[in-house]
């Protein structure tokens, strides 16, 4: 995933736990072709929600912080900004 999405290996925890979000919401034979997600809520899970590992995000800067003509959001990830987004 890291080698793909052209990511440093300092991201390798991040791309652990999405390969594991992933996982758990893809089926299995094991469980009667149903996800561990389904078998834990009871429900299916939905992928609405979920972006390509290492794709460029945006933050939203709120009105108040901005003036009439500044953007609306700035890019973070890579070496831009150190948080992290759920």
């Amino acid at each position: 995933m890291l080698h793909h999405a052209k990511l440093d290996k300092r991201f390798w925890a991040e791309a652990a736990m999405t390969a594991i979000y992933v996982k758990n919401r893809l089926p299995s034979p094991k469980i009667e072709h149903k996800t561990p997600f389904e078998i834990m809520y009871k429900s299916k899970p939905s992928v609405k929600h979920m972006r390509v590992f290492g794709c460029r995000t945006y933050i939203l800067i709120p009105k108040e912080k901005r003036l009439k003509w500044d953007p609306k959001a700035r890019g973070a990830g890579g070496d831009q900004s150190r948080c992290q987004l759920r």
